[in-house]
């Protein structure tokens, strides 16, 4: 199949009138061809029968309608109607019966499409390193931590406002709650799992499946030198001694990062630490977080210490917590791990515990197995601090994803059908793949 023949004598300018804009998507189907994903899927759905249509150009455009904004089957036809732009493309019940076709194929269609976007991955990311060098690294602050893959899990709920298939009651209201792993150096994701509204935050068989999955999804020689992220309310037992398994591996690197609940013996291990223990936070930006004092004098560039009122501090409770007079309060956990907290000042509205509304201050806390004999700007306290808190970056691909395909879900009685996650999963392939290969 000749998957790049709709690109011969294809220009691009800017002198059009009386047009409605799809940027972009012309762009998307050509990364699809190029990187070999629509060969690739055409691979996973061959048939034996005589199509018009080749199925893998089908799903592969069906991704590319997505990224533009596609909600239903239906808005595919919008690719249908840029004939001179795209040559032939399959109308909708030909993408209706190719979902068909896919969904027949159960659990052997399945991996034959993953196959096909890591086989595709691991083109475009040779791509990158070819054109740049490298991929992109991770923003930390003012740093960027460059020559490793960072792997970002979270969960979120998709609210539904009828009765779709798995939705359920939850803790926001009523909904799907699937949980996914994002490449931060990308932001494309890498794997998903779709879950019963009423499926827990931090299930431990889900957290583990996806991030095998993710980990599946890299290229080999990305798998190195990882970085895993997770917040606290996917944090548990079983999740860190994986990790910690992982990253013991001879020849691997694993630094994970993950939210820690403020229980009673990290309560008392906060009020025993020192006022001095506590370092000052810094921002995005690398500045430290501090504000003026209401009081303050007239010059707003002075360095007097009482203009000036620290907003956030860190600090480290591995020590209080392993080795205080009541013995080892993390007995049981990975040797490696560390735990920090950070406390800062809660905005206006904020809801705080008893514990945090005695002393004004609003804590978080979280672990990571970063060695302690690590020297340089990565074991600075604050860095430590800064390189958990981006974890929250996650967010920006769950809004972008349920804006784009993740929030359409099958109606009651229609089964989730492996072309269409393939299909979202393709879609957001391709746009973080198209960012990451820059200009």
């Amino acid at each position: 199949m000749n998957t790049t023949g709709w690109l011969r004598g294809l220009e691009v300018c800017a002198g059009g009138t009386g047009i409605v804009s799809h940027a972009g998507v012309a762009l998307l189907r050509a990364l699809a061809d190029k990187t070999g994903l629509t060969g690739g899927l055409s691979g996973a759905l061959a048939s034996r029968r005589l199509l018009v249509h080749d199925r893998g150009r089908v799903l592969a455009d069906l991704a590319c309608a997505i990224a533009d904004g596609a909600e239903v089957i239906s808005d595919f036809r919008v690719l249908a109607d840029q004939r001179e732009v795209f040559g032939l493309v399959a109308s909708v019940p030909t993408c209706w019966r190719a979902l068909d076709e896919a969904a027949a194929g159960g659990g052997r269609a399945l991996p034959r499409i993953t196959a096909a976007v890591n086989a595709a991955r691991r083109a475009a990311w040779a791509g990158i390193e070819a054109r740049h060098g490298a991929l992109p690294g991770v923003p930390v602050a003012d740093k960027v931590l460059a020559g490793g893959t960072c792997l970002r899990l979270d969960a979120s709920v998709i609210a539904c406002h009828s009765e779709k298939e798995g939705a359920e009651p939850n803790f926001t209201g009523f909904g799907l709650h699937p949980l996914g792993c994002w490449c931060d150096n990308t932001a494309e994701p890498l794997a998903a799992k779709l879950r019963p509204g009423s499926a827990g935050s931090n299930t431990v068989a889900d957290h583990l499946e996806v991030l095998a999955a993710a980990l599946a999804a890299l290229p080999p020689k990305f798998r190195r030198r990882l970085m895993v992220t997770c917040d606290g309310a996917g944090a548990s037992h079983g999740l860190i001694e994986r990790l910690d398994e992982l990253a013991s591996r001879p020849g691997y690197q694993l630094i994970y990062s993950v939210g820690w609940e403020l229980g009673e013996r990290e309560r008392t291990a906060i009020a025993e630490v020192p006022g001095q223990a506590w370092q000052i936070a810094i921002d995005h930006h690398g500045e430290v977080r501090e504000r003026r004092a209401d009081d303050a004098c007239a010059d707003r560039g002075c360095a007097h210490r009482r203009c000036w009122i620290e907003e956030a501090h860190v600090t480290e409770l591995t020590g209080l917590l392993r080795h205080g007079p009541a013995g080892d309060h993390l007995d049981g956990w990975p040797a490696t791990m560390r735990i920090f907290a950070r406390r800062e000042r809660p905005h206006p509205g904020a809801q705080l515990t008893l514990f945090e509304a005695g002393d004004g201050w609003r804590y978080s806390l979280w672990v990571t197995n970063l060695p302690d004999r690590l020297r340089g700007w990565r074991a600075d306290p604050a860095y430590i601090d800064a390189a958990h808190r981006v974890h929250a970056r996650v967010e920006d691909c769950v809004r972008t994803g349920k804006g784009t395909g993740l929030g359409q879900v099958p109606q009651p009685g229609v089964r989730p059908r492996p072309g269409m996650a393939g299909g979202l999963l393709d879609r957001r392939h391709l746009a973080g793949l198209a960012a990451a290969a820059g200009p």
